[in-house]
């Protein structure tokens, strides 16, 4: 009788147990197919916006056309708080457009043999701005790189973030320099800012993570100023011995640096960064 009784209980378990198990993996089921197809659409979007730039720029190029006298505008028609260019600067003809559009745009980086090829941003007194949301100011899951908002807008040192997309988009090719090899096939690369063309050589690549008040450690994204000699110097000392392999690129006080910060899964808050010191147009990375 016992046993009979353990069969029915056992029975009538199944009977709800099983449709809800089937419920579950059906809604589980539906919601990754949703993610997926919304992270394709985001994925596909983003693209097409980057796309959209970058032939404005090829297009603005060969047309050079003439600067607007109105002051540009921030994303979709904002105020913007990116600084007044100097007096009597006129942006290159391939970014009066892209300027006109928008004064936050800063400039474009290009590294060829990584498919990184976007518009830079900076917007001082809202660092953090861009990091979801595209050129226009809409939402964007892949944001767009921006230098940090502590950098001087005419200082010798930016420091640019950009996420590690999982397409392999933005700074999701930037970790391969982690790789010798990589830097031999890369060793420079191009930053133009709005007003001027310019040319940089990886100097060190590191892997480095946020750190927490009570540690010890290179906090390289705490350095957003180095017009002091003696802050370059302990900067430049701690990326050196950070670095993963020697590039042979030396710095010296009065250099130009430009660092490209993205996340990094090696560790928790992980990071992996490329330290470049500006060069002239043309010249070789040795040196």
């Amino acid at each position: 009788m016992e046993q009979k009784r353990r069969k029915e209980k056992n029975r009538r378990r199944r009977e709800w147990i099983y449709p809800l198990i089937t419920a579950l993996l059906f809604i589980t089921f539906c919601y990754a197919g949703f993610r997926l197809v919304r992270d394709l659409s985001s994925d596909y979007r983003d693209k097409k916006g980057f796309e959209e730039l970058s032939a404005i720029v090829a297009q603005s190029a060969e047309t050079a056309p003439t600067p607007t006298s109105a002051p540009p505008a921030g994303p979709a028609g904002e105020e913007t708080d990116a600084p007044a260019p100097e007096s009597g600067k006129v942006p290159l003809a391939k970014f009066a457009q892209l300027h006109d559009m928008n004064s936050e745009f800063f400039g474009w980086l290009t590294i060829e043999g990584l498919g990184i090829d976007y518009p830079i941003m900076y917007a001082p007194t809202r660092s953090e701005y861009y990091l979801n949301r595209d050129f226009y100011g809409k939402y964007s899951d892949s944001g767009i790189p921006f230098i940090d908002g502590r950098c001087p807008a005419d200082g010798n040192y930016y420091l640019v973030y950009g996420h590690l997309m999982n397409n392999k988009t933005v700074f999701g090719r930037l970790p391969q320099y982690e790789d010798e090899d990589c830097w031999r096939e890369n060793p420079v690369f191009r930053f133009d800012t709005v007003f001027e063309e310019r040319e940089y050589a990886v100097m060190a690549c590191f892997y480095s993570r946020l750190y927490m008040d009570y540690e010890e450690g290179f906090r390289f994204y705490e350095y957003f100023d180095l017009s002091d000699e003696d802050v370059f110097n302990e900067y430049l000392d701690q990326v050196m011995a950070a670095a993963l392999y020697d590039t042979g690129v030396r710095a010296r006080y009065g250099d130009e640096l430009l660092v490209l910060s993205t996340c990094s899964h090696y560790t928790a808050d992980g990071r992996f960064v490329v330290v470049a010191k500006r060069i002239p147009l043309a010249q070789t990375a040795a040196g």
